[in-house]
């Protein structure tokens, strides 16, 4: 039932996530740490002997008893504003050579069109080439993905106020309920340590069709597993925006979410398409630098402060930027996304 509580005979058991919480079970699940506050997704992009290299670095800063992460986060705002300059000159270019294209396709013996295209071709080959270089000197990777025990996080996490600050480590554990999250992950595949009980749980969350569709999934078929974060007092997820709806619930603690309509995107100032955290805002929003990022003073949000039983419907394409008020737990669930505004988002490059 939805209490997460299993009979056996008589007498009562108790339910995956009642054993997660009192320690009783000793799994190896996914957990993010940043030496500071400042919590962003990205897609890693670089080759394997990049990522080799770069574990090697860490494991031999981590020997030598320094960070054990050499990422910044945020970053220093005025590389990170020449970075995403670099990307918005490529995607100028990618779409005058997408124009020139579609002309000679049209008209495949003008020999002017031809030229034109191969020197788009070109100026598009060299601005990749000037945009990884600008990209790679002002980004990191903001975290650092670990394996450890919910008790292990927990002693980390579970810490005094003087403790925290945006210049401290912050931690992130995770649980992830694969479902049908691509081709075949019903058996948990997806993510070692899977949790795949999250379905018996949280059974609101159930991918269940026509009449017993649960409230919460618009399309049941195009569910993406169940996710849940547990996060430390203090830890910012930074603004931005996704691709599809979703349903977050908060089962203890608080966060604060502060939330935009996708008409406010040229305002959120974002990095650019192409970037490792692109859909993310470039301004840091904790301490916003308005001489860089001058229309971020423009910006129209509101904001809920979401408390234990409570759930938050996320439409497509929202932006939102998450406050760890306390130690909290969240669990959601995205259900497919729609086609809505998108001319709002295209007009940021995306």
């Amino acid at each position: 039932d939805e209490t997460g509580r299993r009979r056996s005979g008589k007498d009562e058991e108790p339910g995956y996530m009642e054993k997660l919480l009192m320690g009783k079970e000793d799994t190896m699940r996914r957990t993010e740490y940043s030496p500071n506050n400042h919590f962003m997704y990205w897609v890693d992009r670089r080759n394997r002997e990049e990522k080799k290299k770069a574990a090697k670095m860490l494991r031999e800063r981590k020997n030598n008893g320094e960070d054990v992460h050499g990422g910044f986060g945020r970053g220093n705002q005025e590389e990170m504003k020449e970075a995403m300059h670099e990307q918005e000159k490529l995607n100028k270019l990618r779409h005058l050579l997408e124009d020139a294209q579609e002309y000679l396709s049209d008209h495949k013996d003008d020999d002017e069109a031809k030229g034109e295209v191969a020197k788009l071709q070109h100026k598009v080959k060299k601005a990749k080439e000037k945009k990884k270089q600008e990209q790679m000197e002002s980004w990191q990777p903001p975290t650092e993905n670990l394996r450890m025990t919910y008790l292990d996080w927990l002693e980390h996490a579970n810490v005094t106020d003087d403790k925290l600050g945006p210049d401290n480590p912050h931690w992130y554990f995770r649980l992830i309920g694969c479902g049908a999250m691509g081709d075949h992950t019903e058996d948990g595949s997806c993510d070692k340590g899977s949790s795949e009980w999250l379905f018996d749980e949280l059974t609101f969350f159930q991918p269940r069709e026509e009449e017993e569709r649960p409230f919460y999934l618009i399309e049941p078929k195009q569910q993406k597993g169940i996710h849940c974060r547990f996060g430390m007092k203090g830890v910012i997820a930074e603004n931005h925006f996704d691709l599809s709806r979703n349903a977050i619930t908060l089962l203890g603690g608080q966060r604060r979410y502060i939330l935009a309509h996708p008409n406010q995107c040229n305002n959120m100032n974002l990095l650019p398409r192409g970037h490792p955290s692109a859909r993310h805002s470039a301004v840091d929003w904790s301490n916003p630098d308005l001489e860089n990022f001058p229309t971020f003073d423009q910006a129209h949000v509101n904001e809920v402060v979401m408390q234990p039983g409570d759930v938050l419907y996320l439409p497509t394409n929202w932006f939102h930027y998450i406050i760890s008020l306390e130690l909290n737990m969240q669990c959601n669930t995205r259900s497919g996304g729609e086609k809505i505004y998108r001319e709002e988002i295209n007009d940021c490059g995306f």
